[in-house]
């Protein structure tokens, strides 16, 4: 058992420790709360300044509309961007071709026309070539004033402003791809040319999930060493290297994975906050924040004549380093750094158990059991700040935005999520401190973390995270100890640990909310965990009442009500930016039957009356997402022209059939699509205008901007059929085509889709 001793805390002492508890919370939210991007500069800044007025200028001239490979406004688009840095006076073209992505977790692989927007700076003694990258292109229905009409500004105001200083010594490419949104193409085209290339090329990738919040340096390319050197130097820089395993959950890719898998050096740069517009028609320019704009366009100048000055050879010979963010600047240390301290870590914490039980001020059995009680509390923290949200989209969907699950005013919502986390936390330790040494609490939490720490070397940025976030308090609450007596000193100590501990475990908190409510709110319920555990010691003399756990648990369930019943009145529909829907249309030309379908489901009445069936997949109607169980109802049938198909030539040789044809898509379509019946005929081979694709059981693909000359296909089949059968599909965005169709006044679609199928027996 470990039963509490005799408890006679002086009064003072325990004010003493509340005080400083006090303090250091608000300390910790002072600095989560400081303002973190510059006020933005209007056009008429200096000009070897980065401003944000300037880049708004190149934003508004592309983003009045969406941007979709193949469509006269992603064209339009491309010929202002040629017509700006013309004017720059850089070497400026057009890199043409064929893109071509293959995901494993994905049946249809993806392709396309694209045209990459490259323009170059020639250096004055180049060791190398600095990359200024983004996307110009955006899904269907979104005109991309965020993604990534923020990048495409940033780097051309860089680019203007980079000609207004000093010559840079490397080579300095402005890169603005295609078909970043159908699959990352026009990173692929140019990853996989043979531009000639003399030494290494670091890119600096811009990027939006959002239209606001802080931009962060989210992944870097291994070895990084000498990357993250040359961001600290720029002031605002903000970067964390567990974000990049965060980043890895998410359902989301941008081009730096095709220039870290081409053996480029890279940044990947963006922001997350306002995420209920992304991939929206609100994503609209007077919707982004020009306070972001701003930061990342500061932060990317001053990082990029760095490197355009630098000897860049050396990238290759730098090792790898841990990074997170300080107030005063990024923190950053070698890889064997995180190791050393997750060991040193554990170290200390065993220290002060050892003399924590010497002391009588914990036992080992109280310890081991705060262990197993610490991890639940973690568990069940994370789980209850996830459950708040979870409720109000089962009983309210139309509250989020359906790409990324997340309401147009998230802040209480975010505070809910917090407030229950500690509901659970105080709860717990309430619940222990009746009856058992806190001390052994104290010393159960810091095992725990010091466990999670090791257990977390071997995934960058985690064992570092913990580091920054506990090892000051241990460190505090360890010269504490050391001390004489438990007077003022030990207090002293603890109290400054604890500061540094929350000076970066509270900022944590608010920044795991840019992953959006879904993934961000069990997670900022693993950082609320962190920040209890870096203020426990002080908290050691503050013992609740005999209710204290029912207390607590009451005021948090109070407090977690009310921000979601609050939250949710804020984000009604009618009070907002109209609300989202998806809404796809599907005509089988085959049949004359045609369907209204949603990958995501009704969210209003509205969409509830063409949606009155499912969810069933619906493989013959959207062949592109066979898997994918979709509510749907019946619609018009629409006077569309099927997609053709020519047989350019047909040999059989045994079991095997080499099959060439010619996909044809009908009138101005932005997509066309081939799937194989995988019960006739296995692919064993494919080429799509002369690109290879993937062989595979199930071999389908989607390809953009097919132009009226169509998509040649060559096959190579193992037919287990006396005939082929194939599914085609043509793909455009104007459900105004549909006899009836009316948009809704009060919301807006979603990626609008128009497909038409027919199948075909060869």
């Amino acid at each position: 058992m470990d039963t509490a001793v005799d408890d006679r805390t002086p009064a003072r002492s325990r004010y003493g420790n509340l005080l400083a508890l006090l303090g250091v919370l608000v300390a910790g939210l002072v600095v989560a709360l400081l303002p973190a991007s510059p006020d933005p500069l209007d056009v008429d800044a200096p000009p070897e300044l980065f401003s944000a007025g300037r880049a708004a200028e190149h934003i508004d001239t592309i983003a009045g509309s969406p941007r979709v490979p193949g469509s006269p406004a992603h064209t339009a688009a491309r010929d202002r961007l040629i017509s700006a840095l013309d004017a720059l006076g850089w070497d400026t073209g057009i890199e043409s071709g064929v893109g071509w992505a293959a995901w494993p977790q994905e049946p249809t692989q993806r392709g396309g026309r694209v045209h990459n927007v490259v323009a170059v700076r020639p250096g004055t003694d180049p060791t190398g070539t600095v990359v200024l990258a983004a996307h110009y292109d955006t899904v269907r229905g979104s005109p991309g004033a965020a993604d990534d009409g923020l990048g495409v500004g940033v780097v051309l105001e860089v680019a203007r402003a980079i000609d207004a200083g000093p010559p840079p010594r490397n080579d300095v490419l402005v890169l603005l791809t295609d078909g970043e949104e159908s699959g990352l193409l026009g990173a692929q085209l140019f990853a996989a040319s043979d531009r000639p290339r003399d030494g290494p090329v670091v890119v600096l990738n811009h990027e939006a999930r959002g239209n606001s919040g802080v931009p962060t340096t989210f992944r870097t390319t291994s070895p990084d060493g000498a990357l993250v050197d040359t961001l600290a130097r720029s002031p605002g820089a903000n970067a964390d290297s567990l974000t990049e395993s965060v980043f890895e959950l998410l359902p989301n890719d941008t081009d730096f994975r095709r220039f870290d898998e081409a053996g480029f050096h890279a940044y990947d740069t963006a922001i997350s906050s306002g995420a209920a517009y992304y991939h929206s028609p609100l994503d609209t320019p007077d919707r982004l924040d020009r306070k972001s704009l701003q930061h990342m366009g500061e932060t990317t100048l001053v990082t990029a004549r760095d490197l355009a000055g630098a000897d860049l050879t050396t990238l290759d010979d730098a090792g790898n380093e841990v990074v997170t963010t300080a107030p005063w600047g990024l923190l950053h240390a070698p890889r064997w750094v995180e190791i050393a301290g997750a060991v040193l870590l554990a170290a200390m914490v065993a220290g002060t158990c050892v003399l924590r039980i010497r002391r009588g001020e914990a036992s080992p059995a109280g310890i081991g059991v705060a262990v197993g009680v610490s991890l639940l509390a973690a568990l069940g923290a994370a789980a209850a700040a996830w459950l708040p949200w979870w409720i109000v989209q089962t009983l309210a969907p139309g509250t989020a935005a359906p790409v990324v699950d997340e309401p147009y005013h998230p802040s209480l919502f975010r505070l809910a999520a917090v407030a229950a986390a500690v509901g659970v936390l105080v709860t717990v330790r309430a619940w222990w401190v009746r009856g058992r040494r806190p001390g052994s609490f104290t010393c159960g939490a810091f095992v725990l973390v010091a466990l999670l720490a090791l257990a977390g070397v071997p995934f960058t940025g985690v064992a570092a995270t913990i580091l920054v976030t506990v090892l000051p308090t241990v460190l505090g609450v360890l010269a504490g100890l050391l001390l004489r007596g438990d007077g003022p000193g030990r207090l002293l100590a603890t109290t400054l640990g604890a500061l540094v501990s929350a000076v970066f475990a509270v900022p944590a908190v608010f920044v795991t909310f840019d992953a959006g409510l879904l993934y961000g709110a069990p997670l900022a319920g693993l950082f609320t965990g962190l920040v209890l555990v870096a203020v426990l010691p002080l908290c050691e003399p503050l013992r609740p009442g005999r209710h204290g756990a029912r207390v607590s648990a009451v005021a948090a369930l109070v407090v977690v009500l009310v921000c979601t019943l609050v939250a949710g009145h804020l984000n009604r529909d009618g009070a907002t930016d109209p609300r989202q829907e998806y809404l796809w249309y599907s005509l089988d030309a085959d049949s004359g039957v045609a369907t209204w379908a949603s990958p995501d489901g009704p969210r209003s009445e509205w969409s509830r009356a063409l949606l009155p069936d499912g969810p069933t997949p619906l493989p013959d109607g959207f062949p592109w997402r066979p898997d994918t169980a979709m509510h749907h109802g019946p619609a018009p049938v629409a006077d569309l022209e099927a997609p053709r198909v020519e047989v350019l030539s047909d040999e059989t040789g045994g079991s095997t059939r080499a099959l060439r044809l010619r996909l044809i898509p009908a009138g101005d379509s932005q997509l066309i699509g081939l799937w194989v019946n995988g019960d006739t005929a296995r692919v064993h081979g494919a080429t799509v205008e002369g690109v290879r694709a993937e062989p595979s059981e199930r071999f389908g693909f989607l390809f953009w901007a097919p132009g009226p000359e169509g998509v040649e296909v060559d096959l190579t089949l193992g037919m287990r059929d006396r005939e082929l059968e194939l599914r085609v599909a043509d793909l455009s965005d104007d459900p105004s085509v549909v006899p009836g169709y009316e948009p809704p006044t009060d919301r807006v679609v979603l990626q609008p889709t128009v497909a038409v199928t027919r199948s075909l027996r060869l």
